[in-house]
């Protein structure tokens, strides 16, 4: 049991640390669409994706961990959890502990990827709004017929109507 209890801490570990770098991944991501870095942003889209293969790949290897710690126990694979791992190992051991911090250290650090994303999808929801307002007012320009410059509609009629009462002439 001990070292499939192990190898269970091994791979927990390496999820810890693909979520750690999804999290600054998606920091970098809030700072390239802030910054409007279509590249940066791309790149970092880029990288995002190996992380989330990589934690695919330990979710498998994870999840044939607890299959082999269900055929150890005896307990039943469906409802197989870590707190029932902790607790038919028990509590009080050394490798108990370190499974009991690294959960609370990957809960804590898979709720900040999770609030980041939900940040990034309001930052990107917002620059799509805005990018829609804006083709939304250069079109209703070009349908109404004005022209987009620095010069006043109707001001060269005033030049004109000013030149007829000019007293000079």
């Amino acid at each position: 049991m001990a070292g499939v209890a192990h190898e269970l801490v091994n791979v927990l570990r390496e999820q810890k640390e693909c979520y750690e770098g999804l999290y600054t991944l998606a920091t970098y991501k809030a700072r390239a669409v802030v910054e409007k870095d279509i590249d940066f942003l791309k790149e970092v889209v880029s990288r995002e994706e190996e992380f989330i293969g990589r934690v695919d790949i330990l979710d498998r290897k994870r999840e044939g961990v607890f299959k082999d710690i269900s055929q150890v126990t005896g307990l039943n694979l469906s409802d197989l959890t870590l707190t029932k791992i902790i607790n038919k190992i028990g509590p009080d051991k050394e490798i108990s502990k370190e499974l009991i911090k690294i959960r609370k250290e990957l809960l804590v650090m898979i709720e900040k990827v999770k609030n980041q994303n939900d940040r990034n999808k309001k930052l990107i929801k917002q620059s799509m709004e805005f990018v829609e307002f804006t083709l939304n007012a250069i079109q209703t320009t070009r349908l109404g017929g004005i022209d987009v410059g620095y010069s006043r509609p109707g001001f060269e009629n005033i030049k004109e109507t000013r030149r007829v009462f000019d007293a000079r002439r």
